[in-house]
């Protein structure tokens, strides 16, 4: 394969010119690029090229012939051959671009259903452990009630509490997406989660659940519905942020045998919301703490390159798949099949999530105008990095 640009040679002037050239000696026109022939040590000497257009008369290539046998050059014939020719060979490459079409189109579509199965299968997944828990306290709670045992009554209520806040968790997630880009989908998580209140307004009505309980589910998931307003950009020192947000954070992951590492430069202000910085930090301090093994390393690195802010969050953990990282940002998605994972305490190792929290941040970098990026690899770990440009700076003094 040899590619030149359009405009050069013989080929690329045909191109340009949309113009029939018929050439007897090939060296002694100043179009001609000898390179090739040197390239592939074939002896050009008579050409005949021109333009193949398609059915709206588009340019979709050239055709070109070399060196007829037992003549110095091409004749009129020869044109009007190849011009016959060139009807049939026009047909076939807009059919093959059609069918390429198609076949990319295809393609995409099937990621998307297999991206929307995923999306299914696991927000099923998260809804039936919380809500299977719900139902079943409600009925130990309406028999401890009757026993009169009040501390296992209260063992229950926070258990109860945990399995509401999954709840509460999934829906504050979707609400932060659907902020960011309004879609159809948030009108169908709100719907289901609606459906769950009443669900579970039903089950204690059933089970003669007492009515402060009653009244607190009633309460706990109507917050979820609450708007979060806090959302003033602030000059944010990420050097001094930095330690604050994981101390704020330790106490969800001190159980974890993993070693946290800080590397974090004096680096120019970030000018964002807090809320939002700080969510996207523990969004991906969870995942790489979740994705590591005790006994590996977490390290946070913090620098300024080519005038640009750079946090990177380095882990020593399993690393992703290859075939899902093309899907990372798509929500709903997790390294590994929604039957393996444990969706347990958060910050434990293979804890597993909702697969909000990246689709979330990439939202939120694509309105407020920072990069996210990472790299992984299977069984060597991942680094994902926030960079935040120029405009999102402000002098340390400042």
């Amino acid at each position: 394969e040899i590619r030149f640009p359009a405009g050069a040679g013989i080929a690329g002037d045909v191109a340009k010119t949309r113009a029939v050239a018929n050439i007897a000696d090939a060296y002694a026109d100043a179009r001609f690029n000898p390179d090739f022939d040197k390239q592939t040590g074939y002896r050009t000497r008579s050409v005949l090229c021109m333009p193949v257009s398609g059915s709206h008369n588009e340019l979709i290539g050239v055709i070109q012939v070399l060196n007829k046998k037992g003549r110095t050059g091409f004749d009129q014939e020869d044109e009007s051959l190849l011009e016959g020719l060139n009807a049939h060979i026009s047909v076939a490459l807009e059919r093959a671009q059609l069918i390429e079409a198609y076949i990319e189109k295809d393609r995409v579509l099937e990621s998307q259903n297999n991206a929307k199965s995923k999306m299914i299968d696991h927000l099923s997944h998260e809804l039936k452990t919380p809500l299977a828990v719900i139902s079943g306290s409600c009925v130990l709670l309406q028999k401890l009630a009757a026993a009169q045992d009040p501390q296992r009554t209260h063992m229950i209520a926070e258990r109860l509490q945990r399995a509401i806040g999954r709840l509460v968790e999934l829906q504050l997630e979707a609400c932060d997406i659907a902020a960011q880009r309004p879609f159809t989908e948030e009108t169908v998580l709100t719907d289901w989660l609606r459906r769950c209140q009443d669900l579970l307004e039903s089950i204690g009505d059933e089970q003669n659940a007492p009515a402060w309980l009653r009244e607190r589910l009633a309460q706990k998931i109507a917050e979820i519905y609450a708007q979060d307003v806090n959302q003033k950009p602030e000059a944010l020192l990420m050097d001094v942020w930095i330690p604050q947000a994981v101390e704020a954070l330790r106490p969800d992951f001190d159980h974890r045998l993993i070693a946290l590492e800080q590397q974090l430069d004096a680096v120019p202000a970030v000018v964002l919301p807090e809320p939002l910085l700080f969510k996207s930090f523990r969004g991906l301090l969870r995942n790489a703490i979740e994705a590591t093994p005790d006994g590996g390393t977490i390290s946070l690195a913090l620098r300024e390159v080519s005038g640009n802010v750079k946090l990177d969050i380095r882990d020593t953990g399993v690393g992703i798949d290859t075939e899902l990282q093309e899907h990372l940002f798509h929500g709903f998605v997790h390294a590994g099949a929604t039957d393996h994972y444990s969706s347990g305490r958060p910050y434990d190792f293979g804890a597993g999530g909702k697969g909000l929290d990246l689709q979330r941040l990439k939202l939120f970098s694509e309105r407020y105008g920072f990069k996210l990026s990472f790299a992984s690899k299977v069984g060597a770990g991942s680094v994902f990095s926030l960079e935040f440009p120029p405009a999102l700076l402000r002098p340390r003094d400042g």
